[in-house]
């Protein structure tokens, strides 16, 4: 709304007002959100990015009294253990990256900004291709790219296209930050830096048939030669997380890496131990990695599969070639679609580089020098942990073909590291309920169809704890995933487990509730705000979270699992959201907020006192036309309770009705107290909307299984007839924007309603019919799983029930449709066939109906081209002002535009 508004704003002792300004596409490229934080180990020193809409990031790094360094063109901060060093990426200047051609662009390179946090000294580094701090902040690790100007072995392209160009490294140099001094070493090919400790480790790669080798460094950075030969090349590298242990693999650099065998070496105390882990099935491959255990006691190996070499064809050798048939054959290009094909083509094309890539987990006992077989084809995934004898494995092997109708499903074992021997837990359990290993090997849960489980791995035992802990939100033709894990507790004390409100612990096989979230709704989670912890401590207190789903109140709490007690901490009308702690102290991060409470970073002293604001991104919103959030309630058509939010300009006093848009898609009350993403994207952005004028309405839909379309409209019509009723909502001037999944909503909501004046819809499904049988072709997969089990919630096949899905597709009642429409697609949609536009414009055509397509040129499912989206967004609010606010309309709109390519070349 673009007027004069007071700007109160404390700083400093003084008050100050200042003329608000409105929100315009302008100022949302230059409007700064933050991200990347991070803090310092002794948790003094916080440093994070402004990243703008358009242009280039922002750094900034506050010290520990409060001064800030800003610093531009910086992204991706991390800090030294201490503090005492920043490093920020530099990323090419976007002026040179929009101004530069697709082989330009793949030249720019990022550098490194090394700052002195104590006096703001700064050093750069160009063309780095990976740089970080030693554990205890001493050393600086600044990996080089290869420099293109070196005319060096190797990096000229291989004669053949089958046969590998020799491997090169590249300088990396480490400067001692105590001393400020630097060491350079050449052909750096892989390099490894310990978590926890000293080590720094390093291979190198000549790119000659001589002087490759693997050497660690001394505390002086003095290089020791762990291994060296020629023709030889490193496939990978791993150091111990107190950087004592070092394991390499090493193969036969003038072979393919899918086919070059490797040996593994293990080298602890000036001791190098090998294994031959390549044989008739398996091959430690150039794609193969090594992990040490967190002990250090194991070393896990991916090994490989053999599969044949598939080689580039050869040119044909002469005219006899031409007509050769074997010859022609080996050039032929054809994809055989199997109807009993565990996966369908595009879906495994897809995959091919993960599954030509892909490792079976084995583990080798370093003590023991025992080397014991994990995974393999029929159980491929290991997810590996820190325990001593048992981990998760899980396959899908069995219900890969049904992907493409029912959704993921998996099986899942338990693994013994000794044997490597299997037991079943669960079979076909969803792709989202993931069980639990006990870090103690004691025991493990999972849900599964509305019962959660617990197994006590000593007895070789599963009870049901209990069952109700299924998503009570569900509203799709599929089983109901549970709400996921707590952390584990010491050994003998289970772990925690939550249903849709409340913490749960589970232990022996029995389950004790702990707190009273559900006679209050109120939700309780624990916020896990140590990555590298194991477990918890029940008789220390954690951080817990709690929100209010009637008031959406937030807050966080104190929670002793030993003595079930609980101590308020904080608690008001906004989101609370943990971001990190420190490593070395109580320090850590959070931030709060609201529709018009930016997200700065606020710092704690533990889980008690008074936050710190140690962010001022917020000053931005000082000056700018913002508006405010506010929830309502109604019921639906069939009586449910729903909610949603409903954003009006600033300084409106009720005392007229507003032009609204509605923008949806399934639950948006929770964004009451969300600050508002700024950038011009698919969907309208909320503080331009409000500062024009307009109220925009964010409706919770609740669906009905085989009547999407139609529950759209019992929920969402009753939300807008009870703003009109409040005097918020003008009906006559009523708008409808979705995308995706609210794409078609919005298109199918259109037929059944003339409630709305104008509809804009993103990337609809038209027709259900003709997409049923589509392709996502971002992944590659059918999209029949979502008709019968996912988001599209019809719950049957188009063979059982056609009636269902033509009831559910605009373009089979398009004859109802009264509404000015604008249909939007990238015509490289990724996610729905951009088709789909197509078949609703043709028939909006022929039927008479107002509506233009825009057809956004080698775009995907969201558009990724700034020009574009700014294009996209003044063309929806043009719109919108024509159909709702009586503004002229627009030309494209009145008279469309001519195809108008750029001239051809003479």
């Amino acid at each position: 709304m673009k007027k004069l508004i007071l700007a109160a704003v404390l700083w400093a002792g003084w008050v100050i007002t200042a003329p608000a300004a409105p929100v315009t596409p302008e100022a949302i490229m230059a409007f700064e959100t933050l991200e990347a934080p991070v803090l310092s180990d002794n948790g003094e020193v916080v440093a994070y990015v402004g990243r703008p809409d358009r242009g280039d990031p922002v750094g900034y790094l506050r010290r520990g009294d409060g001064h800030t360094f800003t610093l531009p063109r910086a992204a991706d901060p991390q800090l030294s253990a201490d503090g005492a060093y920043a490093l920020f990426v530099t990323p090419p200047a976007l002026l040179e990256r929009e101004n530069a051609d697709k082989k330009e662009r793949k030249a720019l390179k990022s550098g490194r900004l090394l700052v002195n946090s104590r006096s703001g000294m700064q050093l750069r580094f160009e063309r780095v291709k990976s740089a970080q701090f030693s554990h205890d902040g001493r050393f600086l690790l600044v990996w080089h790219e290869a420099d293109e100007a070196t005319d060096a072995p190797g990096e000229e392209k291989a004669e053949s296209d089958n046969e590998p160009a020799p491997t090169l490294g590249s300088r990396l140099m480490i400067r001692d930050l105590k001393r400020s001094l630097n060491k350079t070493f050449e052909r750096v090919h892989h390099l490894e830096v310990a978590a926890d400790g000293f080590g720094i480790a390093f291979s190198t790669a000549t790119g000659e048939s001589a002087g490759n080798g693997i050497y660690r460094l001394d505390s002086d950075l003095n290089p020791i030669l762990v291994w060296q030969e020629s023709s030889g090349v490193s496939g990978d590298l791993a150091l111990s997380r107190d950087g004592r242990h070092l394991a390499f693999t090493w193969g036969d650099d003038a072979v393919p890496k899918r086919q070059r065998e490797h040996r593994v070496a293990y080298y602890f105390d000036e001791d190098l131990q090998w294994q031959d882990l390549n044989h008739a099935d398996y091959l430690v491959s150039g794609f193969s990695e090594l992990t040490f255990s967190r002990d250090a006691e194991r070393l896990f190996i991916g090994r490989q599969a053999r599969r044949p070499e598939v080689r580039t064809p050869e040119p044909y050798a002469d005219n006899k070639a031409l007509r050769d048939s074997e010859t022609l054959l080996a050039h032929r290009q054809v994809q055989v679609w199997h109807g009993d094909d565990e996966r369908i083509k595009p879906n495994e094309q897809n995959r091919f580089d993960e599954e030509f890539k892909r490792q079976y987990q084995g583990v080798w006992h370093l003590d023991d020098d025992l080397f014991i077989q994990l995974t393999d084809p029929l159980v491929p995934d290991l997810q590996l942990a820190d325990n001593t004898r048992y981990l998760l494995a899980h396959s899908d092997q069995l219900y890969r073909k049904m992907i493409s109708w029912a959704g993921f499903y998996r099986d899942w074992y338990l693994v013994d590291l000794r044997t490597g021997q299997r037991r079943r837990l669960v079979e076909q359990t969803l792709e989202a309920d993931e069980p639990s290993l006990s870090p103690h090997d004691e025991a493990v849960i999972w849900h599964v169809r509305g019962a959660l489980k617990w197994h006590d791995i000593k007895a070789n035992r599963t009870v049901t704890l209990g069952k109700g802990f299924a998503d009570e939100d569900h509203d799709y033709p599929s089983p109901a995933p549970g709400y996921g894990m707590g952390p584990w507790l010491e050994p003998g004390q289970g772990a925690l487990v939550y249903d849709k409100y409340d913490v749960f612990q589970a232990r022996g096989g029995e389950l004790t509730r702990l707190t009273e979230g559900r006679d209050r709704q109120e939700i309780f989670r624990v916020v896990e705000s140590d990555p590298e912890a194991r477990w918890a401590q029940s008789q220390v207190p954690l951080l817990l979270h709690r929100h209010n789903e009637v008031t959406r109140e937030e807050g966080l709490a104190r929670y002793t699992v030993a003595t079930e007690t609980m101590e308020p901490w904080l608690r008001g009308s906004q989101r609370y959201r943990f971001v990190t702690k420190a490593k070395g102290s109580d320090a850590a991060l959070f931030t709060l907020e609201r529709y018009d409470r930016y997200p700065d970073l606020q710092r704690s002293l533990g889980w008690q006192g008074q936050l710190e604001q140690v962010s001022h991104l917020g000053k931005q919103l000082e000056t700018l036309d913002w508006g405010r959030a506010q929830r309502i309630s109604w019921r639906s058509r069939k009586g449910e309770v729903l909610s949603g939010v409903v954003i009006t300009p600033p300084g409106y006093d009720g005392s007229a009705p507003l032009p609204t848009i509605v923008y949806f898609y399934r639950f948006m009350s929770d964004r009451l107290h969300q600050f508002p993403q700024m950038a011009l994207n698919h969907r309208p952005n909320f503080p331009w909307f409000a500062s024009e004028g307009y109220a925009v309405f964010l409706p919770d839909v609740r669906f009905e299984i085989g009547h999407p379309g139609r529950s759209t409209a019992d929920a969402l019509i009753p939300g807008v007839e009870t703003l009109i009723r409040m005097g918020i909502t003008d009906p006559d001037a009523v708008g409808l924007q979705g995308h995706s999944w609210a794409g078609y909503q919005s298109a199918q909501l259109v037929t059944l309603t003339d409630m709305f004046k104008a509809v804009v819809t993103g990337a609809p499904v038209a027709n259900m019919t003709s997409a049923y049988t589509g392709i996502r072709l971002g992944s590659g997969l059918g999209r029949q799983f979502q008709y019968e089990a996912g988001q599209s919630r019809i719950g049957r096949s188009l063979y059982e029930a056609p009636e269902l899905y033509i009831e559910n597709s605009p373009v089979f009642h398009a004859e109802k449709i009264n509404t000015p429409m604008v249909i939007m697609f990238g015509d490289r949609d990724d996610a729905v066939p951009w088709e789909q536009g197509i078949e609703l414009y043709l028939a909006m055509r022929r039927l008479s109906k107002p509506v233009v397509m825009l057809q956004y040129e080698d775009e995907p499912h969201h558009l990724k081209k700034y020009p574009n989206k700014l294009d996209y967004s003044l063309k929806m609010m043009a719109f919108f002002n024509h159909t709702l606010k009586g503004a002229p309309a627009p030309h494209w709109w009145r008279d469309g535009v001519p195809y108008s390519p750029e001239d051809p070349k003479e």
